[in-house]
């Protein structure tokens, strides 16, 4: 919806204000950086539970949904093979088939 708004009111800018049309979207740019510095929080390197953490979930639903992944693959035998890279546990599978 910004965009379209954008599109249709650029031409009359430039018709009428010329140049200080650029200043106009600049201020609204720099406006925009400084909300996003000032009121937003860093998430970079966050895991999902640490997100909840971030943003006040009450609820905690990503370390429950965590928990209830451990919970289902102790469950199927897979715990062994949780957090690890699928090509090291297929060697693994294959070394252990081939010493039987």
């Amino acid at each position: 919806m910004n965009n379209f708004i954008v599109g249709q009111v650029t031409p009359t800018m430039l018709t009428n204000i010329t140049w200080k049309t650029f200043i106009v979207f600049g201020i609204f740019s720099l406006a925009g950086a400084v909300f996003i510095t000032v009121f937003l929080p860093e998430t970079a390197g966050k895991t999902l539970e640490e997100m909840d953490e971030v943003f006040g979930d009450q609820n905690h639903t990503a370390a429950a949904d965590a928990e209830r992944l451990a919970r289902i693959n102790k469950q199927l035998g897979l715990h062994a093979y949780e957090r690890q890279d699928p090509e090291v546990a297929s060697e693994k599978e294959d070394n252990g088939s081939k010493s039987e």
